[in-house]
């Protein structure tokens, strides 16, 4: 909020819970404003609302239900929010004004007299019901002379045919700042280069207009083209309509605002030099604008990297995507190319929590072979390393990913760099847990762990954001826990947690929940494993980590299976299995089928867990998830055997080849499950057709 606080310890903290702070501040100044009477809060044009702002909102929306406050949203259909599924949301749509209540706005417009039928004819048909178009086109009707008041009724000067109004309210506008004065043309242009809202020092700076400035803004108000917003602690100004900006701002020659958005960047670094932190996003749109790559690239990498730091992920990712682009016009000297390849990997961090995309491949690409051909050994092996993550969870190529990850580790310059060794390993392992090579993770994480202790950077950051240390603990812990040492595996998840709420950092401690989550519900520790799945969720949709938040909503539908709350459960599994179709990417889709199969079977609905135990069993098969392969047959196999008694021998191999591939991974708790159905199967068919498998 750019205020300046003397508290040392609040200046000590990260961004983050700096920002975790002053949304608890907000929310708490609103609700101590209710003690007395209800409040309403109305925000509006909420299409153009910044991230950070539409992340308070939906923060300030959770507490709603225990308040007495009224929050009115205003927004075109375009916008897409997460709100609509609260209980104590309703919308209201509103249309274009009726027949009688057009007529009604125009009796105000013109008020003190009585509209004759012909004009009030003239204006309804030419609005067709649109509000903003009724109040231009009467106010150009009666600047233009078309309209005139006499006595007590308001007339046309002449007729309908000869009254030559634009069709469209953009050509409304534009007619009525044709007829403007020179003077007040150019304060409208420029300000609609700065923003709808613009500030009057900002203003000034630009135009360079000292004594009539202000008296031209109060004449642009008279004529209702902008309003006066704030007056502390600067006057600004925000324009009527945002149409009337788009129009003031399109009427300029494309270098006439290039021009402008320069001086634009520099009035700002001019007069708020100790901020440009806080101005860095304005700074960024109008250098970019202005035809400066490089200051343009500049101010767009500040403001990507402010965004991480603050768990702006989505708008962390359009920055980036900018950069890039303004990098791309900059000269190709080996400098730019050597910071093209910098910011390819930093852009890991935001575009994979959201689940990668087709389009950070070819940068990787790019990267890979800029950085092969400067001979940046280092650059090129993390580059392969994530290039196999992004094969394996997004590219729909395991095998690819695999070589790639594999000629990583090989590589001779990363055993030398304990920096590089501990994301490529992090990398590796998470690898190895969705392959199902659980064996590999038990070997490879005291190695990782070890390496990280004994460097001192376990509260470093790398990769998709998430603390290795915590991240390699939870995967280990989890891993254990699937392998039958459950004692084990919930001391290394503890310990993990246990230190990922020291850090404080959000990503991580979702990765953290999420594992103990899962940990425990295969545990049957399903009240515990509830409220960890939960805090998981919370965590993962507060820092937009997408990649696995529907995996955790699907594991929190099997909980609540296990706890008999069947309803529930097929709600969750089922949003979990469809934000995860939605996110695009193969990476344990099969997993979240395989929970949907079992939440059927036990609801009694075969046919529909046959089906998804069928796609589990695709879907890992074209992965190479060796475990949900297993599991997957397991299900199958049982899922068959209910449906079609007949079907025997059908269920029964599914089921021996399950338990089969599940003993190769060293998974005896697993291995327990699919006897268990196997034995099922065999007491439903008057015992055993085939020899015990040994």
């Amino acid at each position: 909020m750019s205020l300046k606080v003397e508290d040392e310890e609040f200046g000590k903290l990260e961004p983050k819970q700096k920002r975790e702070k002053t949304f608890e501040a907000l929310r708490d100044l609103l609700i101590r404003g209710t003690r007395e009477r209800p409040l309403v809060l109305a925000v509006e044009d909420l299409q153009w609302i910044d991230k950070t702002t539409e992340e308070f909102l939906t923060y300030m929306i959770g507490w709603l239900p225990r308040t007495r406050i009224l929050l009115l949203l205003l927004y075109r259909p375009e916008y897409v929010h997460q709100w609509g599924s609260k209980s104590y949301y309703s919308m209201i749509g509103v249309g274009q004004l009726s027949t009688g209540t057009s007529a009604e706005l125009v009796g105000a417009i013109l008020e003190g007299g009585e509209v004759v039928p012909e004009l009030k004819e003239l204006i309804l048909n030419r609005a067709a019901g649109n509000p903003l178009f009724m109040e231009e086109l009467t106010q150009t009707l009666l600047q233009n002379g078309s309209i005139r008041r006499t006595g007590d009724r308001f007339v046309l000067t002449r007729d309908i045919v000869s009254a030559q109004v634009p069709d469209t309210v953009q050509g409304i506008i534009a007619a009525r700042m044709d007829r403007l004065e020179e003077s007040l043309k150019r304060i409208m242009q420029v300000a609609a280069v700065i923003g709808r809202e613009f500030a009057f020092r900002l203003l000034e700076t630009i135009t360079e207009m000292k004594e009539n400035l202000k008296s031209g803004l109060l004449n642009l108000q008279g004529l209702e083209f902008i309003y006066e917003k704030s007056l502390f602690p600067d006057l600004e100004y925000i324009f009527r309509h945002a149409l009337v900006q788009e129009v003031a701002y399109n009427s300029l020659l494309i270098q006439r605002r290039k021009e402008i958005h320069e001086k634009i960047g520099r009035a700002i670094e001019q007069l708020y030099p100790e901020r440009l932190e806080e101005f860095c996003e304005m700074l960024a749109y109008h250098y970019s604008k202005s035809g400066n790559p490089a200051k343009g690239y500049a101010y767009l990498k500040k403001s990507a990297e402010k965004a991480v730091r603050n768990d702006a992920v989505v708008e962390a990712v359009r920055f980036y995507r900018e950069a890039i682009e303004a990098l791309g016009q900059l000269p190709s000297t080996e400098e730019n190319q050597r910071e093209q390849i910098t910011l390819v990997l930093s852009m890991q961090i935001p575009w994979g929590r959201i689940g990668y995309s087709e389009n950070y491949l070819p940068l990787l690409q790019k990267a890979e072979a800029l950085a092969e051909a400067l001979g940046d050994d280092k650059k090129s092996v993390h580059l392969r390393s994530i290039l196999g993550s992004y094969f394996i969870i997004r590219g729909g190529d395991p095998q690819l990913g695999w070589k790639y990850l594999e000629r990583s580790l090989e590589d001779s310059e990363i055993i030398q760099d304990v920096d590089l060794l501990i994301p490529i390993g992090m990398e590796l392992l998470i690898a190895c847990a969705v392959s199902g090579d659980f064996q590999r993770v038990n070997r490879m994480a005291p190695t990782i762990i070890r390496l990280i202790e004994d460097s001192g950077t376990q509260a470093e950051l790398y990769g998709l954001g998430i603390n290795h240390y915590a991240q390699v603990l939870s995967v280990w812990g989890q891993t254990r826990g699937m392998c039958g040492d459950l004692e084990y595996g919930e001391r290394l998840l503890e310990k993990a947690l246990s230190f990922a709420i020291e850090i404080n950092h959000r990503p991580t401690l979702g990765g953290v929940e999420f594992s103990f989550g899962v940990f425990l519900t295969a545990k049957e520790d399903l009240e515990r494993a509830v409220s960890h799945l939960q805090k998981a969720i919370k965590y993962w949709e507060e820092s937009q980590v997408l990649i696995f938040l529907g995996m955790a909503w699907n594991w929190l539908g099997w909980a609540h299976l296990m706890m008999g709350q069947t309803r529930t459960a097929v709600e969750l599994a089922e949003k979990g299995l469809r934000m995860h179709i939605d996110l695009g990417i193969p990476y344990f889709q099969s997993y979240s089928h395989l929970n949907c199969a079992g939440t059927h079977f036990i609801l009694g609905d075969l046919d529909q867990a046959r089906t998804q135990a069928e796609l589990a069993l695709q879907l890992a098969l074209q992965n190479n998830e060796r475990h949900i392969i297993g599991l997957s047959r397991v299900w199958l196999g049982r899922t068959i055997a209910r449906i079609d008694p007949t079907q025997i021998e059908a269920a029964e191999q599914q089921i021996l080849q399950g338990i089969k591939l599940l003993e190769e991974l060293g998974l005896p708790p697993f291995c327990g499950i699919g006897f268990m159905f196997l034995g099922e199967v065999y007491a439903a068919s008057a015992g055993p057709r085939r020899p015990w498998p040994t």
